[in-house]
């Protein structure tokens, strides 16, 4: 054999023994891994490992009933273990894990000896020899030593190239729940991203999630951005270093609004909220928060600054600022090291906590300045506190040192002080086991207005009390004198009484108050005595507002177990502000049978001007059975109900025997007794039942009233007709009501359904004398109602009246309740609409329209169209009428824009346009044109106007510009005012002053009005002119500019005066312009006259001449048109031209006129209306006899009168004129 050979044979022989070497492994691994009992061998060699049924192998798949791992004190215990994988992965160079489950894991491992190691933790690069592949990993729950630190965890993931690839991670601790997906790279820094959604515990029974992103380096730093939802919206923004020692990190947390419970008011939501932490473990982290409370008049600021670490906390100020001088700081420290302990400080100054809890009464008493400390130590506590308050009498103060622990607290020294009052003593409080009680004060001079504005006075004396209440017991001892003055009366309040368990002695009791007076004794030994006596007869100095007197009388007799009483009070002209009752009669007995009667009766009921009539109330029975009755007799309600039932165990079952309710035209009575029961678990029921009046029904299910109530109730064949006393007089409807109501109140909220249906009516309408019948088919409101939404729809359908139909979905639970739903309009007749509008006589017009409703319950945002077609609106109270008037709505969230036009006369026409907003605040932008409108002034003025306007208005501030033409029209006036003596401005009116309310809204304005373009006439009290000019309007109406009377003729004394000139002129308030007037007469070559001048309100009267002569010559030329004669006829007509000058002011003659004749207070005023008008002359001769002198103004119609004074009551007066009398007066005031 050669070498070569050799060499030959030993390879082969080699590769034969490698292979078999191979597959001697490859068995023997098959053994151990692919057999069941190989696999139990391989387990069984593993050092501590113990495995309970074992089934299946190691190389595929295997489970067992329990895996223990134990070394030292470490421990390792898994419950029902299951591991799947594929080897054939392995040919790919992949690790398949398909399936990982197990029980519960409990982890228990020995405390570590090592020192910590300091800096920054580091992992290596990890880089498989292959990849791995994760199926499904589930693990029940993970308790390390005794505790569960996660359940329910799931997990799917896969390594590759770029890393391990976390496809789910689900987890649970508690009630937070974790998902998360995510990519990790264990090499270098070790980059992660991650994102995820947490599921935190509800808070006041709202959900809360996060949804979580992070991103950057395991071992330098993560960045955290999170986003909150439910409870409160919020963002959460910040950096981590995990695996840095001492875990810096830096944290801000924002959020626009958060209220932390739905049932506090709006007021005290946060606002703008920013909360900031920065730190690590060893210096603490440092908390900086910011927020804002939308209090009324005005935000309050909120201000936190703190540090927190592993020994306690810093609260260094917690503020809420409303103002430099309105704050409320609160510091302190809690140290958790060792045991507990704690100091706080409070600081209060003037601060305005009403203003953010508005939903209450703010009381009369308020804090000026509060200060306390306390000092926490292991359950024990020491402290004082110094306060400063403002009550209705003035400032008063209290202070008191105070010490304790969780089962009582000391005040050793309150003093309190109150003006010239004071109260010093100590109160103790137990509530370790019940409660108890020992307080002694000593009160001098105490004015209890401090407290209670009503009661002013001064009260002094000793008050002792000192007692328990423990196991349902009562143990007391009590001891009260005060004496002094309240409202003014004399005052006593004495009461001493002590006692426990089953005996009792009241020794005195003695309230008095002026004229009133409450007394009484009592004890409770073997067996019950005492009376108490009430006499009350002038309940007005009780109490402010408080009228009327009352008188009664109890006794009390028996033995604890059956007491014996018998109750007396009577009352008459009982009021409380505007509630009235003219009598009350209350008889209450309870004889030695256990049987009890009560009547009551009370008339004359009056709650403001509602009259509600006669109440009386008649009840008996004993502790087993009793029985109710009840009647109201009243002009608007007229009741009637009965009950009886048994009390048992704490069960009250009985029923509604009887009812009679007659109201509106209605008479309605139960069918049938009703069942009626109040369990002693607190559930009230009630019975099936049902109310008749004629035809109309109401009949209610079995259903329950509390608590979670459930209602079933049903409405069948109710007449419209009965409703006619609560719609206008010119509309009636006629048809039927028929409802349904379905619904469950939980606490979870309401769930149900409410169905009101009047479909098949007629809406009638008077027109003038005649009824116009407007009948329809279908009006039905639907409300479905569920703990998460609430759907309403409501459906018109009118044949010629049109239809309407809208749909509104609103989610109770939202934080603002937002809503959503639709509406449509089609054909819509607006004339059914005319009697609820009593200024209008005629109403036509057709609405059409349609659009979706969004947005918020408070703030609802509407998006569509609405037109209003061949409308028509008139009346006598309305100026202006308006005809085939065609408006269109553009409705745009909270933006309408709005186009029309309309006719009006013959020839008038108008046109509008222009937006309205409020979204912020309410923004109008207007425009307004029209042409040859025919204005109406009833009964003055028939005008024709042109406008040409533009109006604004943005928040309170409102602006008018542009021009009006009224180029034609007529002025009548034919009577004068009530009087024509203008009231002095410093002139008070009793019984017309009001409440100063908000200024007037100032009114910008830029406007031309133009009058007389063609002829516009003006006729009144003997006056005919035409007016023409041009003024215009500024700012708050302040008016320039001047009009003019041409072709003015003026007709008095009988005679036809000549307007020579005549203007007005403005130059200031439109109300107060200034008279430039001049009426003459001609005779011959003698120019008499009237010129009128000044302002309007107060103008002066003066007579002229031309040439120049005295004033009696003027007015003589004037009136007779030729010198004054010496006999007394031209004389009177003067004296009575003269009166009516003096009237208008012309003092120059009427006054001296007065004077020579020696009158004194001389006086003028007018009387009568129309052509009766006359000015009236009244002076006084002497103290006791008066004139008074009445000229006709338009008739020539005098009367004369003299007064003469007989006493202060009595007068005698002779009249002469049309008709002559001489009478005797009494006279009375009242």
């Amino acid at each position: 054999m050669t070498r070569a050979a050799l060499l030959k044979r030993i390879a082969v022989y080699c590769a034969l023994g490698l292979l078999g070497l191979v597959v001697l492994i490859v068995f023997s691994l098959w053994v151990v891994l692919g057999t069941q009992s190989g696999s139990r061998w391989a387990l069984e060699r593993v050092p501590g490992l113990q495995v309970q049924n074992f089934s299946g192998h190691l190389g595929g798949q295997w489970q067992a009933d329990s895996l223990v791992w134990q070394q030292g004190d470490s421990k390792v215990e898994v419950d029902a273990p299951l591991f799947a994988w594929s080897p054939s992965c392995l040919a790919r160079m992949t690790l398949c894990i398909d399936n990982l489950q197990t029980g519960d894991i409990r982890m228990h491992f020995a405390p570590s000896d090592a020192e910590p190691s300091g800096g920054p933790i580091t992992l290596p690069d990890l880089k498989l020899p292959v990849a791995l592949e994760v199926g499904r990993v589930q693990v029940g729950s993970l308790h390390l030593d005794g505790t569960e630190q996660v359940r329910d965890v799931q997990l799917a993931a896969h390594w590759t190239a770029d890393g391990l690839k976390i496809d789910s991670v689900h987890a649970q601790r508690d009630d937070i729940v974790l998902d998360l997906t995510g990519l990790l790279k264990p090499t270098a820094d070790w980059p992660l991203t991650a994102q995820g959604q947490v599921k935190l515990p509800d808070v006041s029974g709202q959900p809360l999630s996060l949804t979580l992103n992070v991103d950057g380096d395991l071992l330098k730093t993560l960045n955290l951005n999170a986003q909150t939802h439910g409870y409160i919206d919020a963002r959460l923004v910040g950096q981590l270093q995990p695996l840095v020692e001492n875990l810096p990190a830096q944290v801000a947390i924002t959020s626009d609004s958060f209220k932390p419970s739905a049932d506090l008011p709006d007021t005290l939501q946060l606002n703008a909220l920013t909360l900031n932490a920065t730190g690590d473990l060893a210096q603490g982290y440092g908390i900086v928060g910011n927020a804002t409370l939308p209090a009324e008049q005005g935000p309050v600021t909120l201000a936190l600054q703190g540090r927190v670490d592993a020994k306690g906390a810093d609260i260094a100020t917690l503020d809420l600022t409303a103002s430099p001088e309105q704050r409320l700081k609160v510091s302190g420290k809690v140290d958790w090291q060792k045991g507990l302990s704690a100091d706080a400080k409070i600081d209060w100054l003037d601060f305005p906590w009403h203003r953010l809890y508005p939903v209450i009464d703010e009381p009369q008493v308020s804090v000026h300045t509060f200060t306390g400390e306390v000092s926490y130590t292991d359950g024990k506590y020491l402290g004082n506190f110094a306060g400063a308050f403002k009550g209705p009498a003035g400032p008063f103060s209290l202070t008191s040192p105070f010490s304790g622990d969780l089962q009582q607290i000391f005040l050793p020294q309150v003093e309190l002080v109150a003006g010239q009052g004071k109260a010093h003593g100590h109160v103790n409080v137990g509530f370790a086991d019940g409660v108890s009680w020992d307080t002694a004060l000593d009160l001098s001079a105490i004015d209890p207005s401090f407290w209670v504005g009503e009661l002013p006075g001064s009260l002094a004396g000793p008050l002792r009390s000192k007692g328990a209440f423990k196991n349902e017991q009562l143990n007391l001892n009590a001891d009260l004198d005060l004496k002094g003055r309240l409202r003014g009366q004399p005052a006593v309040l004495q009461a001493k009484a002590d006692g426990a368990a089953d005996k009792w002695n009241v020794s005195a009791l003695d309230i008095r108050l002026g004229d009133n007076r409450i007394q009484g004794s009592g004890s409770l030994q073997q067996k019950l005595a005492g009376q108490l006596d009430l006499n009350l007869p002038r309940l007005g100095q009780l109490w402010p507002r408080l009228q009327g007197q009352a008188k009664g009388r109890l006794d009390l007799a028996g033995t604890l177990q059956a007491p014996q009483g018998q109750l007396a009070l009577q009352g008459s002209q009982l009021a409380y502000e505007a509630n009235k009752l003219r009598s009350l009669t209350l008889a209450a007995k309870l004889d030695n049978a256990q049987r009890a009667d009560i009547d009551l009766k009370t008339t004359g009921i009056q709650a403001g001007d509602t009259a509600l009539g006669t109440l009386t109330l008649n009840g008996q029975g004993d502790i087993k059975k009793q029985q109710l009755k009840l009647d109201l007799q009243g002009p608007l309600l007229k009741l009637a109900l009965a009950l009886d039932g048994t009390l048992d165990q704490g069960n009250w079952r009985g029923r509604l025997a009887s009812g009679d309710i007659q109201t509106g035209g209605q008479d309605w009575k139960l069918q049938q007794p009703a069942r009626l029961e109040r369990l002693a678990d607190g559930k009230i029921n009630f019975g099936a039942h049902c109310w008749a009046s004629g035809p109309a029904s109401l009949c209610g299910e079995d259903q329950r009233l509390m608590p979670d109530p459930r209602l079933r109730y049903h409405l069948k064949q109710f007449p419209l007709e009965s409703l006619a006393q609560w719609l206008p007089k010119d509309f009636a409807w006629k048809g039927s009501l028929n409802a349904d109501v379905q619904l469950d109140v939980p606490a979870a909220g309401p769930n149900g359904q409410i169905v009101i249906d009047a479909s098949g009516g007629t809406l009638r309408v008077k027109d003038k004398d005649q009824w116009l019948d407007f009948p329809y088919q279908t009006l039905k409101l639907t409300s479905n109602l569920t703990p998460k939404k609430v759907d309403s729809s409501l459906d018109f359908r009118g044949g010629k009246l049109g239809d309407l139909l809208a749909r509104l979905t609103i989610d109770p639970l939202a934080k603002n309740k937002p809503v959503s739903g639709d509406f449509n309009l089609t054909g819509l007749d607006v004339s059914v609409a005319r009697p609820f509008v009593p200024m209008i006589d005629k109403l036509n017009g057709k609405l059409n329209g349609s659009g979706r409703i969004s947005g918020t319950l408070l703030a609802p945002q509407v998006n569509g169209n609405v037109a209003l077609s061949d409308g028509e609106v008139s009346g006598p109270e309305l100026p202006v009428s308006l005809e085939k008037l065609n408006v269109q709505a553009l409705i745009a969230g909270e933006n309408v824009q709005l186009k029309g036009n309309w006719t009006s006369g013959p020839s008038g026409q108008g046109s509008i346009g222009g937006h309205i907003g409020w979204a912020q605040a309410l923004d109008v932008d207007i425009s307004l044109q029209g042409s040859r409108l025919p204005i109406t002034v009833e009964p003055y003025a028939k005008l024709e106007a042109a406008p040409d306007l533009n109006i604004t208005l943005q928040g309170d501030k409102l602006a008018v510009s542009g021009k009006v033409l009224i180029p034609k029209g007529e002025i009548t006036v034919r009577q004068l005012p009530p009087s024509t003596v203008k009231v002095s401005d410093d002139t008070v009116i009793v019984g017309a002053q009001t409440n100063e309310g908000k200024p007037p809204m100032a009114i910008a304005m830029d406007v031309n009005v133009e009058v007389g373009q063609e002829k516009l006439s003006f006729s009144g009290f003997g006056l005919t002119a035409n007016l023409a000019g041009h003024v215009h309007i500024g700012d708050n109406l302040d008016t320039r500019g001047e009009l003019n009377l041409n072709d003015g003729r003026y007709r008095a004394y009988g005679q036809r005066l000549t307007i020579r000139k005549a203007r007005l002129l403005f130059a200031g308030p439109v109300d107060q312009p200034y008279l430039d007037i001049e009426a003459i007469r001609q005779t011959d070559d003698v120019i008499a006259g009237i010129r009128l001048s000044g302002s309007a309100e107060q103008p002066t009267t003066t007579v002229f001449s031309e040439p120049a002569m005295s004033q009696e010559q003027a007015l003589s030329y004037l009136v007779l048109g030729r010198p004054l004669s010496t006999n007394g006829e031209d004389n009177n007509m003067v004296a009575q031209a003269a009166l009516a000058l003096g009237l208008a002011g012309s003092s120059s003659t009427a006054g001296k006129l007065a004077s020579g004749l020696g009158i004194k207070d001389f006086d003028l005023d007018t009387s009568g209306s129309g052509d009766k008008t006359a000015v009236v002359a009244s002076g006084k001769i002497t103290d006791k006899l008066s004139l008074r002198y009445g000229v006709g103004v338009f008739e020539p119609a005098n009367t004369i009168a003299l007064r003469y004074m007989l006493s202060k009551k009595v007068y005698l007066e002779a009249a002469g004129g049309v008709a002559s009398s001489l009478d005797i007066f009494y006279k009375r005031d009242f």
